[in-house]
């Protein structure tokens, strides 16, 4: 799959996911962030997913959640009051364009 393919159905799940939020914090990680965009179990997407969450927190839109276990899967964090949520619930598809633009560099 082509990666602006793939980026854009991560985005559109990212901000899914934030739309349909019930609670004041999400937990994202790469596979479940796979999962969301119907990507499947792919491995390849799964690294990809995981550097898009990467350069998302490089840009602090998300932040890493401290680990408590001993495996080398990151858990990535979003509180209410972050930048990114507010984004996503004020105006979804401007936040959409936004992390494009900012993946894409």
């Amino acid at each position: 799959m082509r990666l602006e393919i793939l980026e854009k159905k991560l985005v559109e799940a990212l901000v899914v996911l934030l739309l349909n939020a019930k609670g004041k914090v999400v937990s994202i990680k790469a596979t479940s962030l796979v999962k969301i965009a119907g990507l499947g179990h792919d491995h390849s997407a799964i690294l990809k997913a995981a550097r898009f969450l990467q350069k998302l927190s490089k840009y602090q839109f998300i932040r890493v959640a401290a680990s408590t276990n001993r495996n080398k899967t990151c858990r990535y964090m979003i509180k209410d009051g972050d930048e990114l949520w507010q984004l996503v619930r004020r105006d979804p598809e401007r936040a959409k364009e936004l992390i494009l633009k900012i993946i894409s560099q």
